[in-house]
């Protein structure tokens, strides 16, 4: 296939639809009863979980999103930057979203649906493809619906186990051996706006190729995980935050599905006497106990696995979901020793040994001036059907700068005025680059084209 074929269907925007109904909770809640029952006859006590489901009010009038193949495949790159364990598979992990450049196209009906690339198990693994295809499609529709709820708040994605390891161990000899707290959201969308507290929504994204009652079994897992993380004390009304359970048909005939469920809940980080939390500084790294206690129907003391955050520990995990957010920037633009910093001890693992990266391949070692607008970070090039490919990822050198030097409220002041330029410049961007070009809402770039192209060139 030519690159300028590749590259056009890239940038084709197509419709993805979205179901969210009475029907799906109803049969979400039947098929969480049949995985209950099946634990039962196995002699294992039922999952703690989420019932009062119900479909997302904003599907009403949001009936899908229509977004290009290299948007989504940029939210995969940007969730999963930092999903690595260690720094031997870095350059893999870190451009695992060039792996489907060929496996999504537009249909007759300007629906989004798996390429002939996408279905052959030549270049596919089923298992693999939907997991990974799961979580963009379920980030991206995430994302649109918390931001149609809350449209004066920009919302990150930030990995839900990477936040937690800053305060609970969830590997190696000091994890807990409950199995109940494995079970966790696989993210959380962190609202963030100036002057305001955070908001915390929980995310879990599967993915199916097949029937419809594998996604209502995959919604019911999720229920189970989206019990496992409370806000505040159990007696004094702390509860879960809000959720989006979302279940992606990637194979359904006449367009990829995404099926998704919205538990209640409140997310709002408010620090007491004090309107915004203060993230500058370190974190320190905590070791709570996966517990939540509460006071059972006997008024007795008691707890269940999981993990619970009192009021008194909500700045210290804004800071932690700050940091995070920020090192997972860097780490997309290629600076994982700068990212390194911003994390805490058991956090770092994800980023393998400080010395390793080199060997690993992965490089913060070039840069990038499009619409008269400076950028740096890490490339890679590699070939489409003969063909030399240039991908970039980067950052905003003058913001690169600001997380360098952990000023994350600098940061996040001068955000909305670099998106803005951004916005100006991005037609001459475009003709400097000479491929496909997007830029999400945190600022990070990601871009492609054919080796060669474009006016300007790295450096």
């Amino acid at each position: 296939m030519e690159i300028s074929t590749v590259l056009k269907q890239l940038e084709e925007s197509a419709t993805v639809t979205f179901q969210s109904t009475p029907h799906l909770a109803g049969k979400t809640r039947r098929a969480a009863t049949k995985i209950d029952a099946k634990r039962a006859e196995a002699g294992k006590q039922p999952h703690e979980r989420k019932f009062n489901l119900a479909p997302v009010p904003e599907t009403r009038q949001l009936r899908g999103m229509s977004l290009s193949p290299w948007e989504l495949l940029h939210t995969l790159a940007r969730a999963t930057a930092l999903a690595g364990h260690g720094s031997s598979r870095a350059l893999a992990q870190h451009w695992k979203c060039l792996r489907y450049v060929t496996a999504l196209q537009s249909n007759r009906q300007q629906r989004m649906e798996l390429a002939a690339d996408g279905k052959d198990p030549k270049f596919h693994r089923k298992a693999v493809q939907a997991r990974d295809l799961g979580i963009a499609f379920g980030l991206a529709t995430a994302q649109r619906i918390m931001c149609q709820r809350h449209p004066d708040y920009r919302f990150d994605i930030v990995d839900a186990d990477l936040a937690l390891e800053a305060g609970w161990a969830l590997r190696g000899s000091g994890s807990s051996a409950y199995e109940h707290t494995r079970l966790r959201p696989n993210y959380f969308l962190v609202g963030r706006k100036l002057g305001a507290p955070f908001r915390i929504a929980s995310v879990d994204c599967k993915g199916s190729h097949g029937r419809v009652e594998a996604q209502y079994e995959q919604l019911a897992k999720s229920a189970a995980h989206m019990e496992t993380v409370v806000l505040g004390d159990v007696d004094a009304g702390g509860a879960p935050p809000p959720s989006l359970m979302l279940a992606t048909a990637v194979a359904a005939k006449g367009g990829i599905e995404v099926r998704l469920l919205d538990p209640a809940g409140d997310g709002v980080l408010t620090v007491p006497s004090k309107p915004t939390p203060d993230l500058t500084g370190p974190i320190e790294e905590l070791n709570l106990v996966p517990l939540i206690p509460f006071t059972n129907s006997d008024g007795r003391q008691t707890s269940r696995p999981g993990f619970a955050l009192p009021v008194e520990r909500w700045e210290w995990f804004s800071r932690v979901l700050a940091r995070t957010t920020a090192a997972g920037l860097l780490t997309f633009a290629g600076d994982r020793d700068a990212a390194r910093s911003l994390l805490t001890k058991r956090q770092q693992y994800r980023l393998g040994s400080g010395h390793s990266h080199a060997s690993s391949g992965m490089q913060f070692d070039t840069g990038i001036t499009l619409g008269g607008l400076s950028f740096v970070g890490t490339d890679h090039v590699f070939r489409l059907s003969g063909q030399r490919v240039e991908v970039f990822s980067g950052l905003f050198k003058h913001m690169h700068s600001r997380l360098v030097n952990q000023e994350l409220d600098d940061h996040e002041a001068e955000l909305p005025a670099a998106l803005a330029t951004w916005k100006r410049r991005k037609a001459v961007a475009i003709k400097d680059w000479g491929g496909l070009v997007h830029m999400d809402s945190t600022g990070a770039l990601l871009a492609i084209r054919a080796q060669g192209s474009g006016r300007q060139q790295l450096y």
